[in-house]
């Protein structure tokens, strides 16, 4: 189970706890943190639809507000049920793991900024994504090289030529 799962569980039954329930079925409690889910997934859909629509990025609460009158819910209600006198506070969540520390792979030696460039910029990248990177093959200026190239070429380009001919022009049945 994801720690987010896990995180919506622990909500759900804080709010059944809350509400005066002792206990719930495992089933049951599934099927509830299931339809949160699918409501949280369908009001985020309609904020990013809205934002996209007024072209923007980033979601604003007037999207989340547009998003749950046209699921039909009244949002006032958010703003009472938070406001709630004795409502629960979860704990905030424990790491499962520490996370690793990724050993970045570093190619040459890392240049200072010059003089003409100031600090706050980001450093360089590593000198061998920009230090004479060719981008092609370098031509061959041999001339016997070339000489050699252009005889095979030659060749190939008079063989192409008989093969469509044969193929194309007229036979003559003996």
């Amino acid at each position: 189970m994801s720690v987010n799962r896990r995180l919506l569980t622990a909500s759900v039954s804080s709010l059944l706890v809350e509400i005066g329930f002792d206990a719930a079925e495992n089933q049951a409690l599934e099927t509830l943190v299931e339809m949160i889910q699918s409501f949280i997934r369908e009001v985020g859909i309609g904020c990013r639809t809205y934002a996209e629509v007024a072209g923007r990025t980033e979601t604003m609460v007037a999207d989340v507000i547009l998003a749950l009158v046209n699921m039909g819910f009244n949002p006032n209600g958010i703003e009472a049920h938070a406001r709630r006198p004795n409502h629960s506070m979860l704990p905030a969540p424990i790491p499962s793991s520490q996370p690793k520390q990724l050993s970045i792979l570093q190619a040459g030696i890392k240049k200072d900024h010059p003089m003409h460039i100031p600090t706050n910029l980001p450093p360089f990248p590593d000198p061998h994504a920009y230090i004479r990177t060719p981008t092609h093959k370098q031509p061959v200026t041999e001339y016997e090289a070339i000489r050699e190239k252009a005889a095979c070429q030659k060749r190939d380009l008079e063989r192409a030529l008989v093969k469509f001919v044969a193929k194309t022009g007229e036979t003559d049945s003996l």
